[in-house]
């Protein structure tokens, strides 16, 4: 009997341990930092950093789990200019989307991580898709990308070309640089330009997906999106919110809503609100 009892016991063990999703992918923590981590075999490794070049800090762990958590140690290692060291308790909630900190030492500053997306999603967007032959999209190189200061104007560039005006607004600037290249997005897409209503960004031929610490979105539901003239304006609605107003032209509302179903857009995200100076939809 106490060895049926044992065997219980080490199987409830076991199943305890593996109840959540492998904890490896992207994740994004209350401290501002982006982690990678990998779980094998009982073990967890991540590797961390501030944003920023060079980050503040930046940070490796070596942990194991125990009792449906994770007991480990932390250190900053030299890409950052933090220094300190110390140890870490976690828990896995959520099934696996989401780990808390129940103790800390040396100074770790995060306390909540927020899964962005798995192994199989953690250098890539989740869906692929080439631009369609109707879509009017500008390419540009986000590993050149940068933000300058032209005429008293701030500007995100790509090479010596600018690819959009935050006018005073350099925090702004800076925001969706960060946008931009968490995301990896390579394409600026237009309905209606030169004087556009409706604007999105593509990353490598895909989707931007997932999420980003601190961003400004608002979520919406594509299945219950129409088209309708609301007090002489076309625009795109969601029962009785409207997201997108596209003045006297329907074709551009019904096309936009035609992009947003084609690529399962389900957030409309801001830098600059209520003057946004750039806006971008994501999954």
């Amino acid at each position: 009997m106490k060895t049926m009892a044992g065997v219980a016991f080490f199987l409830f063990g076991l199943l305890a341990a593996t109840a959540w999703a492998d904890l490896t992918g992207r994740w994004t923590c209350n401290d501002g930092g982006t982690y990678y981590l990998r779980e094998q075999a009982g073990q967890l490794y991540w590797y961390a950093e501030a944003k920023g070049t060079p980050p503040a800090w930046a940070t490796v762990f070596s942990g194991h789990m125990v009792d449906g958590g994770i007991e480990g140690r932390w250190i900053n290692v030299p890409k950052g200019r933090a220094t300190g060291s110390g140890e870490l308790k976690l828990v896995i909630e959520k099934d696996g989307q989401r780990l808390r900190a129940v103790e800390r030492s040396g100074g770790f500053k995060g306390s909540r991580w927020t899964r962005l997306d798995s192994a199989a999603h953690a250098s890539s967007p989740l869906t692929r898709l080439k631009p369609s032959a109707g879509e009017d999209c500008i390419q540009f190189d986000p590993a050149r990308t940068g933000v300058q200061q032209a005429s008293g104007r701030w500007k995100i560039t790509d090479g010596a070309h600018w690819l959009f005006d935050f006018g005073n607004n350099a925090a702004a600037a800076r925001k969706a640089l960060d946008v931009i290249r968490h995301y990896r997005m390579d394409r600026a897409c237009f309905v209606g330009r030169p004087h556009t209503a409706f604007t999105y960004m593509l990353a490598k031929g895909g989707v931007p997906t997932g999420a980003m610490a601190d961003e400004d979105c608002v979520a919406f539901d594509t299945g219950t999106l129409t088209v309708s003239k609301i007090q002489g304006r076309w625009k795109i609605v969601s029962g009785r919110r409207w997201l997108f107003d596209f003045g006297n032209n329907e074709s551009e509302a019904r096309a936009a809503l035609a992009i947003i179903r084609r690529y399962r857009f389900n957030q409309a995200c801001y830098v600059g609100r209520p003057k946004a100076d750039f806006s971008y939809l994501r999954r």
